[in-house]
């Protein structure tokens, strides 16, 4: 009976008990971990199957600088047809097609028989005029001397009726009948020298109309006093001569409205006209005096360069593009106007502005955006395109140089939606 209860008193011992209770506490702290452990997995599946990976890249800042390829236009700097100033027969043609001139060198000699009759007709017509005039004026002069006569008389004829009535007063020394005769006289030669003012002032105005008449006749004579010149067609610059319409012997007339064709056409070929289609975004950025490279295609692998030399500052309203002439020195005569021309415009910003990848902007009816990733949360960022280069656009926004952006822009990249950024740098939320 004492063995009994003491061998009961050996199992319940207090370092039994302590024993025990660790187990079952043991027991507990596994049985949480496993609780736990099982229902961590479910919850991280779950957010794995909607968070999605999305490539991206960073926004990058550059300066815009490319080539765009426009179509050309080749001209002669200067390009005229060659009418005569008046219309006659081509009497010499020391031009043909080919021909090299310089300026003020001959190109045709005319023979115009009815302006050489006029100009005859017309000299003889000025001759009689200016004739009839020297006898206008021989009349003048005449009358002139006439009144200078009278003029003379009247004043002895004056001095002598004041001696006559100077003695009179004294009595008996000069007859009363005397003075009278005197003063008559005097009056009379006053009548004479004024009649004869007014005839010399007639005839002074009959000779300034005479003179008026033959100054206008001598101007209307120019155009025949300077015939000879008119025969005689010089190069107006140095050219080339590009096409030969007339022959020796062939009639033609001063007019440009294509009623005369005309006798050769004549172009300034050492200097060309390179006029380039500029589109209206880079229209601002034409800069006067720019270097412009440009290829012809008889020389494919060769370079040309032209220099900006005008402006039009007009845009074609169908094109929107604005012309832009260069100038190109050409003394070789390699690049010909009417060639197919392929114009290298620069395209260039002075300042660095922001790029991201073409495909990384969406464009809908509403809205122009990228997928901006900040803290792997996507944000739609409003931007305006700018120009393209080397694969990238340029863009205008609430976006810094660094930001990141989804590579693939999609309206299916929810705003505010959560991802999985790949190529996120390290360190970057």
């Amino acid at each position: 009976m004492m063995e009994s209860q003491s061998g009961k008193s050996s199992i319940f011992s207090p370092k039994n008990l302590i024993f025990v209770l660790v187990v079952v506490a043991l027991a507990g702290g596994a049985f949480f971990l496993l609780q736990l452990k099982h229902n961590q997995p479910l919850v991280s599946t779950e957010e794995k199957a909607t968070i999605v990976s999305v490539p991206t890249v960073k926004v990058v800042s550059k300066t815009l600088f490319r080539e765009d390829q426009l179509p050309g236009e080749i001209n002669a700097y200067q390009d005229v047809l060659i009418y005569p100033k008046v219309p006659g027969f081509i009497k010499w043609l020391g031009v043909d097609r080919g021909s090299i001139v310089k300026q003020g060198q001959p190109m045709v000699k005319m023979y115009a028989p009815e302006y050489l009759a006029r100009r005859t007709e017309a000299m003889a017509k000025v001759a009689a005029v200016r004739a009839g005039l020297s006898a206008e004026e021989s009349r003048l002069n005449d009358l002139q001397a006439e009144l200078k006569k009278h003029q003379a008389t009247l004043l002895a004829d004056q001095s002598t009726y004041q001696r006559v009535y100077t003695a009179s007063l004294v009595p008996g020394v000069i007859a009363d009948n005397d003075v009278v005769q005197w003063a008559q006289t005097v009056e009379a030669d006053r009548q004479d020298v004024n009649t004869f003012m007014k005839r010399v002032n007639a005839k002074a105005s009959e000779v300034a109309a005479k003179k008026e008449e033959v100054d206008a006749m001598a101007k209307s004579f120019e155009n025949y006093a300077d015939f000879a010149s008119y025969l005689e067609i010089p190069a107006p610059f140095d050219g080339y001569v590009t096409e030969r319409k007339m022959h020796v012997g062939s009639f033609v007339g001063p007019d440009g409205t294509g009623a005369y064709p005309p006798i050769c056409r004549l172009k300034q070929l050492d200097l060309l006209r390179i006029v380039a289609p500029v589109p209206e975004v880079d229209a601002a950025g034409v800069v006067m005096g720019s270097e412009v490279q440009f290829t012809v295609s008889s020389f494919p692998d060769k370079r040309f360069t032209g220099t900006v030399a005008r402006i039009s500052n007009d845009l074609d309203k169908e094109t929107r593009t604005m012309p832009v002439e260069l100038n190109f020195l050409n003394p070789d005569f390699k690049v010909l106007p009417g060639m197919f021309c392929k114009v290298y415009w620069p395209t260039r910003r002075r300042q660095s502005s922001l790029f991201v990848p073409i495909t990384a902007v969406v464009s809908t009816p509403l809205n122009t955006f990228v997928c901006k990733i900040k803290n792997d949360v996507v944000e739609w960022v409003t931007v305006r395109k700018g120009q393209i280069m080397d694969g990238m656009v340029e863009v205008f926004g609430d976006l810094h140089e660094g930001d990141l952006v989804a590579k693939e822009g999609s309206e299916e990249l929810d705003n505010q939606s959560r991802v999985n950024p790949v190529g996120k740098p390290a360190g970057k939320g």
